[in-house]
């Protein structure tokens, strides 16, 4: 891979059209993703990217036009989906499309993160080799975690670019289930599971409820995750409820 440098995106909708979001408060919302915008600008030296797609007046918030002052912290405005019934899902990767075509030139991969989600160990996770992309997948439910993951930028283009419009959540096809059966198709070689399991600290968009895990279950997947790279596989098997 070039040695260019690699950038972070943090998508965000600070006031969400989506009828599939569990916490659509902007106040509460607008206050996660300052934090969370915080909390990466202190772990990431590189460039970071905050792709926000709502109508959110951020001229009027002086906390995140002071971020956006920061000689690495770029805020990137795209339109609302005129889609937006699809779900999160589909408005996410439609300025995912977007965002990855305006870095195309620029660097050889990116870090995405879902906006409200703090990966508490970012810094070693994001230090994984990379052949093409680094994601953790279900093979049991068949899905791909899409919150938190890095990707070549080439290997984004070839393999998953328009893949939202696959997506509709009011039809029960969600965005983890498309990713996941695009990278079926992608050389083993190309995709990765994280080393270890991310930790995330923050909200899920999709119903509401605390992403914190128990110390017990990260270590069992932590487990799974060494016994399944001496095996050579790339999806995790097992489910630990």
């Amino acid at each position: 891979m070039e040695n260019k440098q690699q950038c972070l995106v943090i998508t965000a909708t600070i006031t969400p059209s989506s009828n599939f979001v569990a916490k659509a408060n902007p106040t509460e919302r607008r206050r996660e993703y300052l934090e969370v915008l915080k909390y990466y600008i202190l772990n990431f030296s590189g460039d970071i990217y905050f792709a926000e797609n709502s109508r959110y007046d951020f001229e009027l918030d002086n906390e995140f036009k002071t971020l956006f002052k920061k000689e690495n912290v770029y805020l990137l405005r795209c339109r609302p989906s005129v889609e937006y019934v699809k779900g999160k899902g589909f408005q996410e990767f439609e300025v995912l499309d977007t965002i990855v075509n305006q870095l195309d030139a620029k660097y050889a991969e990116f870090i995405k993160v879902s906006g409200r989600y703090l990966v508490t160990n970012f810094k070693r996770l994001i230090k994984q080799d990379n052949h093409g992309m680094v994601i953790d997948r279900h093979q049991k439910k068949g899905v791909a975690i899409t919150s938190f993951f890095k990707c070549e930028i080439e290997c984004y283009q070839t393999f998953l670019k328009a893949c939202y419009k696959e997506v509709d959540d009011s039809k029960g096809v969600f965005v983890e289930h498309v990713v996941y059966n695009k990278l079926k198709q992608v050389d083993k070689k190309k995709i990765d599971i994280f080393v270890v399991t991310p930790i995330y600290k923050g909200v899920s968009g999709s119903y509401g409820g605390s992403l914190n895990r128990h110390p017990l279950k990260v270590k069992l997947i932590n487990i799974e995750r060494i016994m399944l790279r001496m095996s050579g596989e790339k999806e995790l098997k097992k489910e630990f409820k």
